[in-house]
């Protein structure tokens, strides 16, 4: 069994907290610079309006490295995969395990945004997707992560097909002496 330190997220919970934040945000501001805005004068608004956009932005920025993409332990074995998220009050489960059968698909994928290697894992049940990327500095070792990961899966769809093909043969020569 192999272990990595790479970053986890998920992109529904990145879109969530990136759309849902400024969305709540802003209608406290516009409540705020509505009630209030015969009280201030205009440089004291628009003073008010950037020092809140400032921390808006901070605290999305925050949010994103510490909470969104946590660090996590991802191990890998013949069995499955497993991996061990870091705190995070975004991700309610912290731990998760998968046998093989239940990985539906793998793939590498750029992401621009971050201009590294995205490596997305879909699960059947759970269905979601699970995205790992290098930490910082670590790049060679999510690129071994992703090729261990592939060795795994190729190596479990082989054994799968065998199993499938000899347990067809066992059929048809089941039948043959039958008749």
């Amino acid at each position: 069994m192999h272990s990595y330190k790479l970053k986890y997220h998920k992109n529904s919970v990145l879109m969530i907290m990136m759309v849902g934040i400024p969305l709540a945000f802003l209608p406290c501001l516009f409540y705020f610079l509505f009630s209030l805005s015969s009280l201030f004068s205009t440089p004291l608004l628009l003073t008010i309006v950037s020092i809140s956009i400032i921390l808006l932005t901070l605290f999305l920025l925050w949010i994103k490295n510490t909470q969104i993409y946590v660090s996590t332990t991802v191990s890998l074995s013949n069995k499955g995969i497993t991996f061990k998220l870091n705190r995070s009050f975004l991700y309610s489960l912290s731990e998760f395990s998968s046998q093989w059968d239940n990985v539906d698909n793998i793939k590498e994928v750029f992401d621009n945004n971050e201009g590294t290697h995205l490596y997305q894992i879909k699960f059947k049940s759970p269905n979601f997707v699970a995205n790992f990327s290098a930490l910082n500095n670590h790049e060679l070792e999510a690129e071994k992560f992703f090729s261990e990961l592939q060795y795994y899966q190729e190596t479990f769809i082989l054994d799968h097909l065998r199993y499938q093909v000899k347990n067809h043969h066992h059929k048809k020569v089941a039948r043959i002496r039958y008749d």
